[in-house]
């Protein structure tokens, strides 16, 4: 990217009043803090742009989400489509936790089982600390 467009003052970005806006902010700024409340005009476009540009696929995550409410002629201003990604990754991010969880805890028991603690299986499903205090033990991380 040319170290011009990266060192644009905000008046000139400011003169940015399309999409546009949103990238030389974000290649200026590293955010859209300036443009929160500024309407999406071509979504498709904008976010194949900054995922081009950063690399970032969370850009066009939820593109079709947000070309089926731009074709219903609801608009989108930049602040809700950050919402609704950070909503998408804390999703992502508990069935992460949720599955890593679960594979935490079978590996704990079929230690558990394999040593012949049937009494200890039984207590780390009942009670949080045993369960714990035998993660340390065992060294599951």
């Amino acid at each position: 990217m040319p170290t011009a467009v990266r060192n644009l003052s905000p008046e000139v970005r400011s003169r940015f009043v399309s999409d546009l806006g949103f990238v030389v902010d974000y290649l200026n700024e590293g955010n859209f803090e300036g443009r929160k409340g500024q309407r999406i005009l071509h979504g498709e476009a904008l976010c194949e742009m900054m995922e081009a540009l950063t690399g970032d696929t969370r850009f066009t995550a939820l593109i079709e989400e947000l070309q089926s409410r731009q074709e219903k002629g609801e608009g989108i201003v930049m602040c809700e489509y950050i919402d609704m990604l950070e909503a998408r990754g804390e999703e992502r991010g508990e069935e992460r936790g949720m599955i890593k969880g679960e594979n935490r805890l079978a590996t704990l028991l079929t230690k558990l089982y394999s040593l012949g603690r049937d009494e200890d299986a039984r207590l780390a499903l009942d009670d949080r600390q045993v369960r714990l205090r035998l993660y340390e033990e065992l060294c599951i991380g």
